[in-house]
């Protein structure tokens, strides 16, 4: 007998469980499919275990830094090991999390592909299972890129996946792209005193912030002894005697060699779109950028929807948790579906980096009329306080004719959590003064916001 339901998720990542866990509240019948671990990348190999380690790393740095202070302090790791089992725990803690919000979900292990417009067929250990339901929202995911001439082996070529399975921490390692997660790893094993080396094909890392954030972020991780390779590729990694031999063409168009024990491809995702059954039932599609859908997250078939980051950039998990609620919103008939703009982006580099709406680039690219203005973290109290500094750090902003917000950069200490106020500032279309005149908590990071409105406004309160 093929069971019946209001709504069939493929995917148990941010989207699918969010997509899951909503409808489920509102009432319908859901299924949800998943063939390997709930919680998708962002639980299991991407956001909770970078930001795991992380932590630790950054830690670790601090302690280092209370010779300032006055305190003789060294801490040597006693397990990498246990380093590895404790990032385990925090990723087992959120996955049980995502399972907890699922119990009113009917959960069903194994591989989900469209047989029709409103059929799934399940595969699982040999045996197949079909699900019939009225809307199917198709939330696979991506998979880690990799190169033609760099294949993923997972012993010595491996992506972030297959790190966070290891059991010690490589004493070296090449990381092949300088985008969030090869920054952020960066970061965290040079903090750790392991020797990195980043090899980036464009001419700076975090491509999609304005040239300024990334300079301060390039010259941190020069300080932590990270080795950066600009206009390089990687060419072909050889094994020899236990190490990996990754040849390079560098900007100068000679050739290079670097020896480490890992190499890790960290050049973007690609959609989850094969093997669905997408073009079995006509869904329309691209290799590159994903399942196709429109601004209610519906394909060009009625009955099936997608959501996160098989629908293409940016692939972030709270894009795929909002396109996760809008989805669903729309299903059930809601009159006001939530806002799927403006997204924020944040690397949890050191210092921190986050985005939100238009960069310098992108506003002259499109031909507006737009002014800037800096404030820098060196004048703020708080950053005084801080045993690791930001004083190279800024909060910048954009302003359009009209004196709202257009965008927002920060590369600071907190800017993960600052951005917000600029998200809610583009979101309601809120005035450089209603920033202004806001009334921040001293000393903070938050002062910041108040500190470039007055700067936009031409009363400058801390900076002159």
């Amino acid at each position: 007998m093929i069971a019946m339901y209001d709504l069939v998720v493929i995917g148990g990542g941010p989207a699918g469980y969010m997509a899951a866990s909503r409808a489920s509240f509102l009432g319908l019948r859901v299924a949800l499919i998943e063939s390997q671990l709930l919680g998708g990348e962002c639980t299991n190999w991407g956001c909770i275990p970078t930001k795991t380690l992380l932590e630790i790393s950054e830690t670790y740095y601090k302690l280092k830094l209370l010779q300032q202070a006055g305190f003789s302090t060294e801490v040597k790791p006693a397990s990498w090991e246990k380093l590895f089992e404790y990032i385990s725990r925090a990723v087992t803690r959120s996955r049980e999390g995502v399972r907890a919000l699922l119990s009113d979900v009917e959960v069903v292990e194994g591989w989900g592909r469209l047989t029709g417009v409103r059929s799934v067929k399940v595969e699982a250990g040999g045996s197949t299972r079909e699900l019939e339901s009225r809307y199917i929202l198709v939330a696979t995911g991506s998979d880690p890129k990799d190169l033609p001439s760099v294949r993923v082996d997972g012993e010595y070529v491996i992506t972030n996946r297959e790190f966070f399975k290891l059991r010690k921490l490589p004493d070296s390692i090449t990381i092949v792209g300088a985008g969030a997660i090869g920054v952020e790893l960066a970061i965290a094993l040079a903090m750790l005193n392991k020797e990195v080396y980043i090899v980036e094909i464009l001419d700076r890392a975090l491509y999609f912030a304005d040239p300024d954030v990334s300079s301060v972020v390039e010259r941190s991780l020069r300080r932590l002894g990270v080795k950066m390779f600009f206009k390089a590729t990687a060419k072909n990694v050889d094994r020899k005697n236990g190490v990996a031999v990754t040849t390079i063409s560098t900007g100068d168009g000679s050739t290079k060699t670097l020896e480490t024990e890992k190499v890790l491809l960290a050049i973007g995702r690609k959609p989850r779109v094969e093997n669905l059954g997408l073009e079995v039932v006509g869904v329309e599609y691209d290799i590159k950028n994903g399942v196709k859908v429109d601004s209610n997250m519906a394909t060009n078939i009625p009955t099936i929807l997608a959501a996160g980051d098989v629908t293409g950039p940016p692939q972030l998990a709270h894009k795929a948790l909002r396109e996760a609620l809008v989805a669903v919103e729309f299903i059930t008939g809601s009159r006001e579906l939530p806002p799927r703009a403006p997204i924020p982006q944040v690397v949890f580099s050191h210092p921190q980096v986050a985005i939100v709406g238009l960069t310098e680039q992108e506003a002259a690219s499109a031909g507006l009329s737009y002014r800037t203005y800096k404030f820098p973290y060196v004048a703020l109290g708080r950053n005084t306080t801080a045993l690791a500094k930001s004083s190279e750090g800024f909060t910048k902003i954009l302003i359009g004719e009209d004196k709202r917000v257009l965008g927002a950069q920060i590369v600071g200490n907190e800017a993960s959590e600052l951005i917000h106020v600029f998200c809610l500032a583009i979101a309601k279309k809120m005035s450089i003064k209603d920033l202004a005149d806001t009334i921040y908590t001293h000393p903070t990071y938050s002062e910041a916001i108040g500190e470039v409105a007055n700067l936009a406004l031409g009363r400058p309160l801390h900076f002159k």
